[in-house]
Formats: structure tokens, C-alpha cells, sequence
């Protein structure tokens, strides 16, 4: 961190506000238009002081309803995560998942994280994911038919909203005083034939002189969608990115690899496999031997891409409630009660059986060398055959089927009013408590000491040596295991907000806030006691987690309008909290904004940021997974392919973590020089300390290869491994505080509305966003290094606009652009070209106050852009490609 710039910020801050409450002289505001007419008062995104301009010294971007509207698409996350500041996507509902995130949209701003990036309803924090540990937020409890705008604050805020909101803030803004019924449906169809959807909404609300009530509820359901259903991923697209465990399997003996001669032989001729195994008996099992393997290592491999579910089956259902009452003429009582049900079913191949692999004892009458012609007694030539170590996936047992029930609830009782204080004081206090319950199920595991077990007594015959495929089957599945994953989140939070002038400049009132916020969060994490033992294979496993931890916190903004064009603001909290090593912080900032002339905005402003790592971070479970990546020095050594596959690798928290700490500033100006012009400059600069991250498989592998710090851990075999020395053993890809992150950007917003008397009225421009600079350091000894435009993190990302409106018709084109990408990695260089989409609606007023849609997302069906030798079988960055190509839809609303 910059502590010379903190102290500089800090005793600035201290000067003015010295200068502005106790020296204000009166008489400036003679200088002023005293006429000027009173305008009405507003609270922007990243600020509780009072505005009279929307547009202020932060950098907010607003879409409204009828952008959404004319986006088509059906979701909030949808909408958020194809704004072009979701740099580098976000994570998306996928398979693989234990831990219920299978039912989780998240939104990323800037690239840094959803666990940088606060959501809020009206200004207020929505419940987090207990399968996060409370690090992120679900965009799916959002029912869509509530919001009334979004605004994003592309800048950090931890000064005004906390730990959070390090990276910027989403404010989902709800409709208001609401009269009567609205019901809607949707039913939308894709080309390649899973991700269907239908959603119905169902919308209402009275009001009067004392105040409103106002609903909603919102049903989802979409139909899950197959790779195999993808024509670019319905197979593995080289025989290096099959598994190494498929069925019937192989085997490491004392003669080296064998492979089960009752495997499928593969296609070797074809780089790809194309589905040339039509074996129903052993199907997606093939016999190869991949390039780059030493001679004579043949797999049994398994083409698991065939089985899985690229998008869960959704089903959603959201019920959310606003009321607003006058209590008296001074005090309102306001209330939100939100209660969502997210439910998603998704599947994995069959599960391969890791290590501590299971072995076939020497003398076992079902050893695998019996299937050659050896003689494998005890008392044999061979002297029982010696161990057989198997190479297995447990097909006969059936998919990993996951099921999760993700139950949310989200109860504010508010009051607000004015007191005659300091000169007409407005207060509000607030409750809320937010619970996030998940119930996880995942089917057709295996328990490797039933496993094992039946191996040694000779129950379990893999290799059919001495029982037919049916009687194999049965014995498989005696070892079959349903894995079970339930987590509680629940957070209790209240706070006292005041706001008052204490003084007067030239440009008005000196407006304060002082706020004070208590926050309790307990969070519970249960597996089922073998996954506990880490006794399972194919599941993530994991600890039993019971903790919990509060929050104190204070926080102040004090607005300064010097003159009627320049203004400042400043703004400072202080959290403390409980969790021993987390501390406390103190997060100053300071905000100005010029206005030299009607038509000419410019702001800028400083920050500084602190998060406390989660409870995932801190506890999360160690969990097993095979990420892909290109194993550089394995490679040269010879004992690895050279192209991207597989690898095992374990994930978790680190209790010894510290918080992170971040520096940010933001330079812009917004111009007006048309009435119907507006043209947005925004440069942004951003650093973190003691990042709180994991790794990743190609970051550990090119360490190693540079001779850095590295967690990849290879194979010795005199030392009891179980696989080849030199090869991979497992990566260690837990949570760390790494040296941290610098990143630069530019943002540019334009828009220009055209009304005409005769062809209606058009409305076009862009929202860019461009990263500059994207430098990430792990350990202060290793070098920095430069990833903007690294693949899979796209510097450029670009959002056209044109829409048409005249009486009842509406037409809506919106673009996204994602653009190219490149690594160079070893000796090699991988290129993404850039992608464009288009997204078109045609809506229709019909005369009985109804109205119909029709559209299609992605209209000239565009697939995501792809490398399969970066990315091995899934060719793609998932977090920033909807695999669903063009999706046609029909909406029709009408009001009661």
C-alpha cells in the first residue's frame, strides 16, 4: 500500500473539513444564483448524502427497465453479467459442484471477484450463499419483475458500504407505488435443443395517501442442456483429454500399464473422437495410447464429456413483498419480505475411483494379469502377479446425479422519519436477517473402503475375470454412496443512519451522515460423516464447519459544496471484527466534482479498501477436483502430454489468513454538448494487497517451470506413490494472501436520443469498458507479471445499443462483444478470437392493455470461441460463453 498517499488523503481530509464546518463564511453564498430553484432530493448509488444531480463524482452506470425489457434476456444475472464490466465473466450455474452451487449466478465487476462486488436491494445487502461461506451472492433470489433500474458503482465503496464492496457495488432498484395487476409469461426455445424456459410473473399493488403495498412473484424453470447436445463439445476433441479412469478400466502392474482387453478400441487415425464407440455395453470407453505417453502406457480412456450436464436443470421460484406505511406525518414504517427457492439438478460422468487407488492383491483369483494368460496363484510362476493397481470409473453404477434445494428468506422491518434537531434531522433504523439454507445431494459415489475391502476378499471382480458384466455390476454397486452437503448462512443486521446540514458554503448546505451498523453471521456446514473421512471418491468431501463471527461498525460522509461548481465529499468507516486475525480497518475516501461549465462534468476520487476474508476462505472444506491445465515440466521430461488435460488438485480454506487491502482511484469527465448527447470518460486505477485468492493449474505449472514458488506436488514412487515418479501427483490449489493485484481501465458510456415528429423516436450508443493494465504478483520474490488480454481474460469488452419506439411498437438491438485473447505459455502462444452477439426484440401494445414480444437472444447463434488446446475438453471459458447459441422467445403481459 501507498502509505505516504493514505497520510496525504487523510490530513487533507482533515484540513478541509476543519476549514468548511468551522470557517464557512456566509457571504459566499452570495455569489450564487439566489433564485435558483429548489431541486428535488436523491440518494445515488455509492453515497447516503442527499443529491440534487444524478450524475456525481462517482462513476454510475444505469440501466433501466425498458433496457432490460429490450434485452431480452430473462434473468438479472443474465442482464448483469453481459455488462461489459463483468470484465472477465463470473461464475455461472454449472455441474461439478457439491458444495449447492449449481444454483448460483454471481456477478464479478472488474474481474476481481464476486467476493469483491456487494449486491444490494434498494440500497440494502441481499442474502449471501451458504455454499460460498457467505463470500458471494446469488443473483438468482432476484425475481426480475421487481426492478425498476440497476446501478452500478464501478468504483470501490468500502468507505461507505464495507468489506464487500472493495470492487464496486450493484444496486438493484425496485418499482414504487405500484396500482394494480400485471401478468406475464415467457416461454423461450434454443437451437440446440436443451436450455428451454418458461417464466411467469405475476405482479400487484395498491396505495394511498398512508402508503403502498406491493408484490411479486416469479416462477423459472429451463430444461437442462448435454454437451453432447453442443456439436464443438459433445466429444472430447483429442484422445489426450480423455480421463485415465474409464470402464472396464486399466491396471498398473509389475509389466507396467495394461489395459483391459475388453475395451473399445478408439479411432486412433482421427485426432477426434467421433463417437466411433457404439458399444452399448462399454460405452465412451476407448483403447489408445496418446501421443507424447511413453511407449507401451495405454488407457482404457473414458470421453466423460458425453455425460455431463453443461447448463443444471433450474427451477425457480421467488416471492418478494414491499410495504411503505405513515405511521405519523414524521415517521414511516417501510418492510421487504423476500423468500426464494432455487432448486437444480445437474450431472457428472460416473465416478473415477482416485487415489489412494484401489488395488487388486497379488494372488486374487480376479487379478487383472489373469485376463493376459498369467498364471497369477500365490504359488505360480509369477508369485501371485504382485499388485495391481486399478485405473477405474464406476460407469455400472450410474451418473453423479446432484440435486440441490438452495431455500433463501430475507425479512427488513425499517423505520425513517424526521426529528426537529440540529436545525430538521432525518434518521432511519433498520433490522434485517437474512438465512441461506442448502440441501445437496449427489448420488452413484463410491466408498473406497467398501471398495477396497471387497478387492481384498475377492467379492469385487472389475475385470470379469471370474463373473459375467451383469454379476459385476451388482458387485459394484454394493459400494455405491449418496453424498450429503447441507449449509446454513444466517446474518442478523441493524443499523442507525442520521443525516443532517451542520453549515453553509456557497453551494449550499454542508450535508453529514453518521451511521452506526452491528452484523452477526453464523454459519454451519455439515457433511455426511464417510465425505467427512474423506473416504468418498468423486465428491469434493470436506469438513464439518461450525463458526461464526459480528461486525462493529461506524461510518460518516460529509458533503462540501464549496460553490454551485465545485463540490466535495468525503467519507470514512471503521469496522472491527472478531475473527481473530481479521481485526479491524479504517477506509477513508474523498470524491470531488467540477462543473466549468452547463455542459461539462468532471469528478474524480480516492479510496481505500479492506475484506475480510470469508467463511469459505477461512473453513472452506478440502475438496478434490480435476481442473485442466498444461503440465510445462512434465512435458519436457517426457512423462505428460504437452496439451492441456486434466489434473488432480485440491481446493479449501486457510484458517491463517489475513485481510486484503486495496488503493483506488478514478479520474472522468461526463459531457453534455447536446441536449440529446451524452458522452461518459471514466479512467480507473485499482491495487490490492495481501490478495486473498487460490491459484490456478497453469499459474502453479509455469512457477514450477521458472523455478518459483509452486504447490505442485509430483509423484516419487520409492516413496510409496501410487503413480509414475515424475508425474503429477496433485496441486495444492487452497486459499493464500498473495502479494496482490494492479489493474487500470478506461470506461466509455455514449448515448444519443433522437425524437422525431414522424419516424419516432431513437435511442443508440455504447458502454465499453477497456482494461489497460492487469499486473498479478503471488509472492513478493517472484517477478510480476502482465495478464491483460491473457486468455480467458478479455481486456476489451464493448455493448452497442439501438432502439426504435413509435406509438404502440418497440424494437430493441443490443450487441456484446467479447474480445480476442492470448497466452503465451512455454514456448507455445494460444489465441481466442473476439465474439459478437446480438440480441433483437419486437414488442407490441395491444389495445386491451396488454402487450406481446417476440425475440432472440444470440440472433446469428454464435458459439462460444473456443481452444481446445488451452482449455483441453471443455474448449471454452464456461464463465464467459452462454453455451445455449440463438434462443428465440415469445412475452405476453397484461394488466388488470
Amino acid at each position: 500500500m501507498n502509505t505516504s498517499l493514505f497520510d496525504r488523503a487523510r490530513y487533507l481530509f482533515i484540513t478541509l473539513s476543519a476549514v468548511a464546518v468551522v470557517f464557512a463564511i456566509p457571504t459566499w453564498a452570495q455569489d450564487e444564483d439566489e433564485d435558483a430553484a429548489e431541486l428535488g432530493k436523491i440518494e445515488v448509488t455509492g453515497s447516503r448524502l442527499n443529491q440534487t444531480d444524478i450524475e456525481t463524482a462517482q462513476p454510475v452506470t444505469v440501466i433501466s427497465r425498458e433496457q432490460i425489457e429490450l434485452s431480452g434476456f430473462a434473468t438479472v444475472a443474465e442482464v448483469l453479467q453481459n455488462t461489459p464490466y463483468n470484465s472477465f465473466g463470473s461464475f455461472r450455474e454449472t455441474s461439478g459442484y457439491a458444495n449447492g452451487q449449481a444454483s448460483v449466478n454471481e456477478i464479478s465487476l472488474r474481474g476481481l471477484g464476486s467476493q469483491r462486488t456487494l449486491v444490494l436491494l434498494d440500497g440494502r445487502r441481499i442474502a449471501s450463499t451458504g455454499g460460498s461461506g457467505g463470500a458471494a451472492q446469488n443473483l438468482n433470489q432476484i425475481p426480475s419483475a421487481i426492478i425498476d433500474r440497476i446501478e452500478i458503482l464501478r468504483d470501490g465503496a468500502s468507505a461507505v458500504y464495507g468489506s464487500d464492496a472493495i470492487a464496486g457495488v450493484v444496486n438493484i432498484i425496485t418499482r414504487k407505488d405500484f396500482d394494480g395487476m400485471d401478468i406475464s409469461v415467457t416461454s423461450g426455445s434454443t437451437d440446440v435443443g436443451g436450455g428451454d424456459y418458461t417464466r411467469a410473473n405475476i405482479t400487484g399493488g395498491v396505495s394511498n395517501s398512508k402508503g403502498n403495498i406491493y408484490y411479486t412473484f416469479q416462477h423459472y424453470d429451463r430444461r437442462p442442456q448435454y454437451y453432447n447436445e453442443l456439436p464443438y463439445a459433445s466429444h472430447a476433441s483429442n484422445y489426450d483429454y480423455f480421463s485415465s479412469f474409464g470402464y472396464p478400466g486399466a491396471a498398473i502392474t509389475g509389466l507396467g500399464i495394461i489395459v483391459d482387453p475388453r475395451c473399445p478400441e478408439a479411432n486412433v487415425g482421427s485426432s477426434r473422437d467421433n463417437g466411433s464407440n457404439t458399444s452399448s455395453t462399454f460405452p465412451n470407453s476407448y483403447y489408445w495410447a496418446g501421443p507424447g505417453l511413453d511407449s507401451g502406457l495405454g488407457r482404457c480412456g473414458y470421453d466423460f464429456a458425453q455425460d455431463i450436464m453443461s447448463i443444471p436443470r433450474a427451477k425457480r421460484n421467488a416471492f418478494l413483498m414491499k410495504s411503505s406505511y405513515d405511521l405519523s406525518p414524521d415517521v414511516t414504517m417501510n418492510t421487504v419480505v423476500m423468500f426464494s427457492q432455487l432448486e437444480g439438478d445437474s450431472r457428472f460422468a460416473g465416478t473415477p475411483i482416485t487415489a489412494p487407488f484401489p488395488v487388486i492383491p497379488s494372488g486374487s483369483p480376479n487379478h487383472p494379469m489373469i485376463a493376459y494368460g498369467f498364471d497369477c496363484t500365490p504359488d505360480g510362476p509369477q508369485s501371485g502377479c504382485g499388485d495391481a493397481i486399478l485405473l477405474l470409473r464406476s460407469v455400472p453404477n450410474g451418473f453423479r446425479d446432484n440435486t440441490v434445494t438452495e431455500n433463501i428468506t430475507d425479512v427488513r422491518v425499517g423505520f425513517e422519519g424526521v426529528a426537529d434537531m440540529m436545525g430538521g434531522m432525518e434518521w432511519e433504523l433498520n433490522v434485517q436477517s437474512t438465512i441461506n439454507d442448502i440441501d445437496n445431494q449427489t448420488i452413484n459415489l463410491v466408498n473406497k473402503e467398501l471398495l477396497q475391502a471387497g478387492l481384498d476378499a475377492g467379492t469385487v471382480d472389475p475385470w470379469g475375470i471370474n463373473s459375467t458384466l451383469d454379476e459385476v455390476a451388482v458387485q459394484m454397486k454394493a459400494f455405491n454412496h449418496t453424498g450429503l452437503y447441507q449449509a446454513d448462512l444466517k446474518t442478523t443486521m441493524a443499523d442507525l443512519i442520521v443525516k443532517f446540514d451542520v453549515g453553509e458554503l456557497a453551494g449550499g448546505a454542508i450535508g453529514m451522515v453518521l451511521g452506526a451498523e452491528y452484523s452477526h453471521s453464523s454459519f454451519d456446514q455439515l457433511n455426511d460423516p464417510e465425505s467427512n473421512a474423506f473416504i468418498i471418491a468423486g465428491s469434493a468431501g470436506g469438513d464439518n464447519i461450525n463458526a461464526e463471527r459480528h461486525r462493529k461498525s461506524a461510518f460518516f460522509e460529509l458533503g462540501l459544496p464549496f460553490t454551485e461548481k465545485f463540490k466535495m465529499s468525503m467519507a470514512g468507516r471503521y469496522d472491527e471484527y472478531s475473527t481473530e486475525g481479521v481485526g479491524s480497518n479504517f477506509s477513508p475516501s474523498i470524491n470531488f466534482e467540477y462543473r466549468p461549465a452547463s455542459w461539462v462534468l468532471l469528478r474524480g476520487t480516492y479510496g481505500e479498501g479492506f475484506r475480510a476474508p470469508a467463511f469459505d476462505e477461512l473453513f472452506g472444506n478440502r475438496s478434490e477436483s480435476f481442473p485442466s491445465g498444461i503440465d510445462l515440466v512434465g512435458c519436457a521430461n517426457g512423462v505428460a502430454v504437452c496439451t492441456s488435460t486434466q489434473y488432480r488438485a485440491f481446493f479449501g480454506g486457510n484458517p491463517d489468513l489475513g485481510p486484503e487491502e486495496s488503493e483506488h482511484y478514478t479520474f472522468g469527465a461526463v459531457l453534455s454538448p447536446l441536449p440529446e448527447l451524452t458522452i461518459q470518460l471514466n479512467a480507473w486505477h485499482t491495487e490490492f494487497s495481501g490478495l486473498i485468492t487460490t491459484s490456478t493449474l497453469n499459474r502453479e505449472f509455469e512457477a514450477e517451470a521458472n523455478g518459483d514458488t509452486n504447490y505442485v506436488v509430483r509423484c516419487n514412487e520409492l516413496a510409496g506413490d501410487q503413480c509414475q515418479t515424475g508425474t503429477v501427483n496433485y496441486v495444492s490449489l487452497t486459499s493464500n494472501n498473495y502479494e496482490g493485484v494492479e489493474m487500470e481501465g478506461l470506461d466509455v458510456d455514449i448515448n444519443y436520443v433522437m425524437d422525431t415528429d414522424n419516424m419516432g423516436r431513437f435511442d443508440m450508443g455504447l458502454n465499453a469498458a477497456k482494461i489497460t493494465k492487469y499486473v498479478y504478483q503471488r509472492f513478493a520474490s517472484d517477478a510480476k507479471i502482465s495478464n491483460e488480454g491473457y486468455i480467458g481474460l478479455p481486456d476489451t469488452r464493448i455493448n452497442p445499443y439501438l432502439t426504435w419506439g413509435k406509438g404502440d411498437w418497440a424494437v430493441g438491438l443490443t450487441g456484446y462483444s467479447v474480445g480476442d485473447q492470448e497466452a503465451v505459455f512455454g514456448s507455445d502462444v494460444y489465441t481466442v478470437d473476439e465474439q459478437y452477439t446480438w440480441n433483437l426484440r419486437v414488442s407490441y401494445q395491444l389495445p386491451w392493455d396488454a402487450s406481446v414480444s417476440v425475440g432472440a437472444i444470440n440472433v446469428t447463434d454464435e458459439e462460444p470461441e473456443q481452444n481446445s488446446d488451452w482449455y483441453g475438453w471443455e474448449p471454452f471459458a464456461f464463465n464467459l460463453y452462454d453455451t445455449r447459441g440463438r434462443t428465440v422467445y415469445i412475452t405476453y403481459e397484461q394488466s388488470l
